[in-house]
């Protein structure tokens, strides 16, 4: 006989419940699943991290030229360029370093770095040893300057 409950109490008054109402799954099911998952998140992890464009160092000189490019081109308040204001002195690149540094890395791709360096001042992340690196050289009045383009 069972009571409200789903307990059978025609064996001897124990409440132990009837096979039809019992949905237990197994412990070890819910360890492959759990187990599973996380394999899958690691796995999706590692497939969705930015790569490195394929190409060659050509395309990276070419990346270096076009942002080299727009560097040398920024306008300065006065007469000039921004390149030529901020080469004046290392106070002013100093002033003008973040603006510069926002200008070279506009047209690049993520996951790509860039290093800028001049007579008076550097901004940016040097290239490791073994980043492939592509570079351009800009000359304004006042000013040479190197930028270098980069993957980890």
């Amino acid at each position: 006989m069972r009571d409200p409950l789903g307990f059978d109490r025609g064996r001897g008054g124990s409440d132990v419940l009837s096979n039809e109402s019992r949905g237990q799954l197994s412990l070890t099911m819910v360890e492959a699943a759990v187990a599973t998952l996380f394999i899958l998140a690691v796995a999706a992890s590692f497939s969705l991290t930015p790569t490195a464009p394929v190409g060659t160092e050509t395309a990276l000189d070419q990346r270096a030229t076009d942002a080299a490019a727009l560097v040398a081109d920024v306008p300065a308040d006065g007469p000039g360029t921004f390149l030529g204001a901020a080469c004046a002195s290392p106070g002013d690149f100093d002033a003008r370093a973040a603006r510069l540094h926002e200008v070279a890395t506009a047209g690049l791709p993520t996951g790509a770095f860039v290093s800028l360096r001049t007579d008076v001042g550097t901004v940016g992340t040097q290239p490791p040893e073994t980043a492939r690196v592509g570079t351009a050289s800009v000359a304004v009045p006042r000013c040479t300057a190197t930028l270098e383009v980069w993957y980890p």
